[in-house]
């Protein structure tokens, strides 16, 4: 099939040919630059929900989940955001004793913090979570299953408590990781744990009745022992089981087609090789299998000493476009909060809730096979902190461009606009003012990092429908090195 953008919404005929920019940029608005309009003000309430689109919803179209990471919940200790363990020991270049300082700290990102809470705070906590993903359009959570005990397993019976206390239909899926203890234990011991967690009602079965057992680097097991470990689940537990693995290896799918309802794959970090990837919906469909895609922003793991050039949002439009194009029959976002490889789509520090609002608009593309209408107006900027080159002030190993990554490191803001009718653009970089003509519908348009301050205004019939202010001003001389994008919507 042929995909053609419009705007940066995406139709399909066929055959399949990706003609998308290298950079994963779905539409760049060419129209000419209007006379400067000067930024004002945002005029109140601009009313209607934080959204452009309204998202489909939980249980309506294809579905779409995120991989749900325990290791890093909201909160592990209830304490102020100043003195909480996010903030004194992961985010910290010293944090816990020292044992990050090679690489400048653990994490670049955190969740959003709040301030202490009363009662049951790690339940409130994991229902602010589900919120945050049903109200975002997706249907549930794979949550890796690392250890078969302990405060990651506690975390994932308390994911699926919050799920089935939402009363929206949001469901969790066990994802069993073939690199933890969980997925090299006995079939006993996995099976006993597992049909623990079958007998949830939050548990995710098929209209049919299945219980749906995913699985994380799938290929760290032989087909065999999945087949082991569902049977005891079936002749032992009496649960009826699934299988939709999660390969980092997709040319294993072959050997794992027969016992598979569906498959997928972990995915790349950039947009060149993202859509020249291959048709691995194809693939499977040909097993006799259903696809899941992964979709995803960036990638930056400072204690691997790598990142993958993202193209501010452009692996996000790009994994859409692959997801939508290639016909996918599932697709699964990667992840929610994994901020160790900064590839979280949960609200953050650092990007708020707009990749969640970003990606809204695709999903609910994904998820009814329409170009979604553009409703509500907004403006959203991604910027890095700092140019790739910048040199930080504290001593550590600093990160390098991921081999094979066919991204080019960049310096760039982007500005992603969805609006009802054209507006007028004034962006901000630095010391430098850009305008332009954003049009109906969705525009992207890239421009020189420069340090100083970030923002971009939109102005339609002398109003303002919007203010996209970064409070991350770039500098070249950074504490330490950070390569994750930021961002910052006009609508929250």
């Amino acid at each position: 099939m042929l995909i053609v953008v419009v705007g940066t919404s995406i139709a399909i005929v066929r055959p399949l040919v990706l003609t998308s920019p290298r950079d994963g940029s779905l539409a760049v608005d060419a129209t000419p630059p209007p006379a400067a309009a000067p930024p004002v003000p945002p005029s109140g309430d601009l009313g209607g929900g934080p959204l452009a689109v309204d998202v489909a919803g939980v249980g309506q179209g294809k579905k779409v989940f995120a991989h749900y990471f325990p290791p890093y919940p909201i909160s592990f200790n209830n304490q102020a955001p100043a003195s909480d363990y996010y903030t004194v020991n992961y985010l910290a270049p010293d944090g816990e004793g020292g044992k990050h300082r090679a690489y400048g700290g653990l994490l670049r990102d955190r969740p959003i913090a709040r301030q202490p809470l009363a009662g049951d705070w790690a339940q409130a906590d994991m229902r602010a979570e589900v919120k945050q993903a049903a109200d975002a359009g997706i249907d549930g959570f794979f949550v890796v299953v690392l250890s078969l005990s302990g405060g990651n397993w506690d975390r994932t019976i308390e994911v699926m408590e919050a799920a089935q206390a939402s009363g929206r239909g949001f469901v969790v899926a066990p994802q069993l990781d073939t690199t933890a203890s969980a997925g090299q234990a006995p079939v006993a011991e996995v099976a006993a744990k597992m049909a623990q967690l079958a007998r949830m009602p939050a548990a995710y079965r098929l209209g049919s009745g299945e219980f749906v057992l995913s699985a994380f680097k799938a290929e760290g097991r032989p087909a065999s022992w999945w087949s082991s470990l569902m049977g005891v689940l079936q002749n032992q537990y009496g649960i009826k089981t699934v299988f939709m693995p999660v390969f980092l290896d997709a040319s294993r799918m072959t050997e794992y087609a027969g016992i598979s309802y569906a498959m997928g794959n972990w995915g790349v970090r950039n947009p060149g090789n993202t859509l020249a990837g291959p048709n691995y919906a194809a693939q499977a469909h040909a097993l006799g299998s259903r696809w899941i895609a992964p979709v995803s922003v960036q990638d930056e793991r400072p204690n691997q000493g790598v990142y993958w050039e993202a193209g501010n949002l452009g692996n996000l439009r790009a994994s859409w476009s692959r997801a939508i194009g290639d016909g996918a029959d599932f697709a699964l976002l990667t992840t929610w909060n994994d901020y160790s490889e900064n590839t979280s789509f949960a609200p953050s520090a650092s990007h708020g809730y707009a990749f969640l609002d970003v990606n809204a608009y695709y999903l609910t593309q994904f998820k009814t096979g329409a170009v979604p209408r553009v409703v509500r107006d907004a403006v959203y900027v991604t910027h890095r902190t700092q140019p790739v080159t910048a040199q930080p002030t504290l001593p550590h190993r600093l990160m390098a461009l991921q081999h094979g990554d066919r991204d080019p490191a960049r310096d760039t803001v982007e500005v992603q606009t969805f609006f009802t009718a054209p507006a007028a653009v004034t962006v901000t970089v630095g010391s430098a003012t850009h305008t332009y003509t954003a049009p109906a519908g969705v525009g992207v348009k890239s421009f020189p990092l420069q340090t100083g301050n970030v923002g971009a205004s939109a102005v339609r019939n002398g109003r303002s429908i919007g203010v996209a202010a970064s409070p991350y001003p770039v500098t070249t001389r950074p504490d330490n090195q950070d390569l994750q994008y930021y961002a910052v919507s006009s609508r929250r």
